[in-house]
């Protein structure tokens, strides 16, 4: 793996790498070698000194010129660049010197690629400061040779010194900002080159895991082991607290590291590490002499292709076949060229793996970084360095099939299936213009609005419920949006024209992501309700090029001119939204509105179509009041939130933020448990990310214990926590790891795999197979490139068994659907007893269930105490307590804040790590989906201010017919 640090002490740094360095007890003087275009350039080509190297950490250059202010100057960068365990041992306890080499080389290469693409500075540019690439990186590389408990760990440290030269010749600090976003990419690049060499050596690879690292095969994981001291050193610890969450495992990890002491006698290390293997019956020297005999084989790039794929075929048709069998590539893909005869092996690698890995990122992105496409073709483990697949890349770009963002989006990249998806559903829109239904006249909508308001609540409508209402009423046109901020009262303006329409004798159907949501939504309007999926599920066979016309006349006779509501519209994605009002057009459906808020999360999958809809200049009603929020402080944050001003936003709740650095879960659970009963009920958790989420619960969980508040009654269950990859993933062995328990929802004939459960017993990289135990004790192997994705949907979801403890009186939450008694996805219940292995609890609806000892849903819950944004979205309460904490990167964003802070009636306890590093990233982070539209600069991307309340119904003209399937873009002047 690849580490990146900070350098907090020049003096501190270089004394450490030098003193600890490998060469070091032979070689004095040589404490490491200089790297990069920069070192070249300030004439360091010779081995490190150590007084040069510590003055260049504190900005001073050779010739005596400084960089920044000497005292203030931040040192640099260690990038720690670690080999697998396996490798350690057969370099440094086997005495294969060459392995280190040949990984020494995959770095310095990563280096040189890290300097093309990772090296800037800021500078003035034509009177504006900007940030521009250098090309050049001043780094000193070290070799240490052991880990933190002296166990054999070959690494090499990079030391990026804070300077480079800019364009104009002058040295300023670097701008380090991407050596840090892509730590994976470049341990990603380092493996893929370190690869190729060993191969060349005659080693066969073992298994692989996530960021392109593989370990040595003949090593199994019992030997590692052995050599393994802090691993050991942390499972003891995380036995200890008795969680074996990925929470703990990270407390463990600190709870547990010790110092790292400079080795002073490295010969007496290497004579215990020998010692160590031979008692382990470890044949590190029978390894390496089978690697030489196999050196003599031949490991051409056409070799090394057959190797992965697993056939003796050198090369040729069938060989690229095989290739794109393995990866689940059709020989239609639009990632693929048409001819592949003339390209050489390296090429066929690298078409396959960028094809691949498009295929993975448009499955939840509609536009995504360049960079993550090299990433995920490197994670598919063909033989194949960066060059290549960058080149591939380029040529998807020449083609058209990716297309470069614009403006500052150009190291962003959609593609044109994208950007097809999202013409094609603002096309659907247009179609629907004029096509509405009036369902009570203009010039009595208002009052007769107005009466059923009254009548139904006893309320006033502000003006932009009233202009929502009064556009659900008698809108011109079929499909419309209506934009609300969280907490505007949108279910009181639903229920009333809902009563409204039902008394023209149409129908009103509401739609929602969620079970949750769709309960909510049946709750507080009375509209029959259900999800979008079931919804679409019902109709989909209607979108076929040749849809059954029986059942499109039945759709047409229940749904013509019926109001479809589609709530929380922010988390639909580009497909079911374009389905959606596909639907809308052919089945005749009165009246489409997609409610809610496009500020707010969106969808798992690709796209932001609520967002681009209204960009684009579909009729939109805006609700900008919020109507939830009574206490100053979260009306205050709520709104600077609701427009990206999070300065305002964090000083509003400046009185009520706490910092609890490294123990800001137990500070949430504490104060969470401090409240009297009655105001617990009243006081929701809010945690960013699913580690604090299970941080607190636990921690909620125990405390209650430890005051008598729930049940001495307890039953220990294992529960299934699902493990988010996409389709493409799980075509990967390496997405597979023992232990892990997989659900198969569709029988693989072809691979005698029934629809069942199933625990992965093993999993082998080299013949790319898995092997699962069903429940009965009987074994299939079966090859996961093997399976085929059908309407994009996975035969297979994979979980990760996880211990919980069940309390009498515990709150829980529900992971997984059971229509028949009414649990739904991510609803909660009240655990009533426990007896006898059985569970009795109480729904949010009321309703008594019991779960026998072997009822599948023991497996399909969790605690309930701590919630995140995604749970949240769509909920309200009076107070809160939100903890966050900032190294969850890609969790604090102003999308989730803003769920956050928007949940609330009356207060807001923000428990943090460190409030004004919060506040910086949270203005860095904006969060949020991509769109395919806004990144080719199609459509203009959504201004962060609130748009002044209007309901836009111009009539534009008429656009063509849009066949029921069609996925070819209409030209629509967007």
């Amino acid at each position: 793996m690849l580490s990146v640090a900070s350098v907090r002490s020049a003096k501190g740094a270089a004394g450490y790498f030098a003193a600890d360095n490998y060469y070091a007890a032979t070689e004095p003087e040589a404490a490491g070698e200089w790297v990069g275009k920069g070192a070249a350039a300030l004439g360091l080509t010779a081995k490190v000194d150590q007084a040069v190297f510590e003055a260049l950490l504190k900005g001073t250059l050779p010739n005596g010129a400084q960089v920044g202010v000497a005292d203030r100057h931040s040192a640099g960068v260690d990038l720690t660049f670690s080999l697998p365990k396996s490798w350690s041992l057969l370099a440094l306890v086997g005495g294969d010197r060459r392995i280190i080499e040949a990984y020494r080389a995959a770095v310095k290469d990563t280096l040189a690629w890290a300097e093309r693409n990772a090296a800037e500075t800021r500078m003035e540019v034509r009177g504006t400061e900007k940030v521009v690439p250098t090309g050049n990186l001043v780094a000193a590389l070290f070799e240490h040779n052991t880990s933190r408990a002296h166990d054999p760990q070959a690494h090499l440290h990079a030391v990026v010194a804070n300077v480079t030269q800019g364009p104009d010749g002058k040295w300023r600090a670097l701008h380090n900002g991407k050596l840090w976003q892509l730590n994976t990419l470049l341990n990603a690049v380092a493996m893929a080159g370190f690869r190729e060499r060993v191969e060349a050596l005659g080693y066969t690879l073992g298994d692989r895991s996530k960021h392109g690292n593989f370990e040595a095969a003949g090593l199994t994981r019992n030997m590692l082991m052995a050599f393994s001291t802090r691993r050991q050193q942390i499972l003891a610890k995380v036995a200890e607290l008795g969680n074996r969450s990925p929470a703990a495992f990270d407390a463990a990890t600190l709870m547990t590291r010790p110092r790292k002491d400079a080795v002073q006698n490295h010969a007496a290390f290497y004579t215990a590490w020998r010692a160590s293997a031979a008692e382990a019956g470890i044949d590190l020297q029978g390894l390496i002499a089978a690697a030489d005999r196999g050196a003599a084989v031949d490991m051409s790039p056409w070799s090394r292709l057959a190797a992965f794929v697993g056939q003796t075929a050198a090369r040729g048709r069938e060989l690229v076949q095989a290739v794109q069998q393995k990866l689940g590539i059709e020989k239609s893909d639009r990632y693929l060229p048409r001819y592949t005869k003339a390209m050489s092996a390296t090429e066929v690698a690298a078409t396959h793996a960028v094809a691949s890995a498009v295929r993975h990122l448009e499955e939840r992105e509609a536009a995504f970084a360049k960079t993550d496409i090299l990433k995920a073709a490197l994670d598919t483990g063909l033989p194949v360095g960066i060059d290549a697949i960058e080149r591939r890349v380029e040529a998807l770009l020449a083609t058209g099939q990716l297309v470069a963002g614009t403006g500052r989006r150009d190291q962003i990249v959609t593609t044109a299936r994208a950007i097809e998806t999202e013409r094609a559903m603002l096309a659907a829109v247009e179609l629907g213009r004029g096509g509405g239904a009036c369902y009570v006249a203009a010039d009595v909508a208002a009052a007769r609005l107005d009466d059923a308001a009254q009548a139904r609540s006893g309320i006033t409508l502000n003006p932009g419920q009233h202009a929502a209402g009064v556009m659900l009423l008698n809108s011109k046109d079929r499909i419309v949006a209506i934009q609300g901020v969280a907490g505007a009262g949108k279910s009181s303006v639903l229920a009333p024209v809902a009563d409204l329409i039902r008394q023209t004798g149409k129908s009103v159907l509401g739609l929602a992501v969620q079970n949750t949501l769709v309960q909510m939504l049946q709750r507080e309007t009375g509209i029959e309700s259900m999800t979008v999926a079931r919804f679409l599920k019902a109709h989909e066979g209607l979108l076929s090029p040749n849809p059954d016309r029986v059942r499109l006349a039945s759709a047409r006779a229940s749904l013509g001119g019926a109001a479809l509501l589609v709530d929380e519209a922010s988390m639909l994605s580009n497909g079911d939204h374009l389905k959606l009002v596909q639907l809308a057009n052919l089945i005749g459906i009165g009246r489409m509105a997609f409610v809610g808020d496009a500020r707010q999360l969106g969808a798992v999958d690709a796209g932001k179509p609520f967002s681009v809809m209204q960009q684009a200049g579909a009729p939109t009603a805006q609700m900008s009041q919020n109507l939830r929020a009574r206490g100053e402080a979260v009306r205050i944050a709520a709104a600077a939130a609701q427009i990206g001003a999070i300065d305002r936003a964090m000083e509003a709740l400046e009185s009520c933020t706490i910092e609890a650095p490294e123990r800001a879960s137990a500070e949430a659970a504490e104060r969470w448990l401090a409240l009297a009963p009655a105001d617990r009920e009243r006081t929701a958790i809010y945690a960013s990310g699913r580690r604090l989420r299970a941080e607190v619960n636990e921690k909620v969980q125990q405390g209650l214990v430890d005051r008598g508040d729930i049940g001495t009654d307890k039953l220990a269950v294992t529960v299934l926590d699902r493990v988010s990859v996409t389709g493409e993933e799980l075509r990967y062995p390496h997405s597979y790891a023992e232990g892990m328990v997989v659900e198969i929802s569709r029988a693989q004939v072809a691979q005698r795999l029934p629809r069942a459960r199933a625990v992965v017993e093993r999993v082998d990289a080299g013949r790319g197979t898995v092997t699962l135990r069903l429940s009965g004790g009987a074994e299939r192997t079966f090859r996961p490139d093997r399976l085929r994705i059908r309407a994009g949907e996975s035969p297979l979801q994979l979980y990760e068994a996880k211990a919980l403890e069940l309390h009498e009186r515990d709150r829980i939450r529900w992971t997984a659907n059971d229509h028949d008694r009414g649990l739904f996805n991510a609803d909660q219940a009240r655990i009533t007893a426990i007896a006898s292995g059985k569970v009795m609890l109480e729904t949010s609806q009321g309703r008594s269930v019991t779960l026998k000892p072997n009822d599948p849903m023991l497996q399909r819950l969790d605690l309930a105490y701590a919630l995140n944004a995604h749970m949240a979205q769509g909920l309200t309460s009076d107070r809160g307590i939100a903890v966050i904490e900032t190294r969850d990167t890609k969790l604090v964003n102003q999308q989730t804040f803003l769920v956050t802070v928007t949940r609330l009636r009356d207060s807001l306890t923000l428990v943090v790590d460190n409030a004004v590093r919060l506040e910086r990233q949270l203005v860095r982070n904006a969060g949020g989906k991509t769109s395919a539209l806004e990144t080719s600069g199609k459509v203009l991307p959504a201004s962060p201010e609130p748009a002044r309340q209007a309901t836009r119904n111009a009539k534009p003209e008429k656009a063509p017919d849009l066949e029921p399937g069609r996925t070819k873009p209409y030209d629509i002047g967007i």
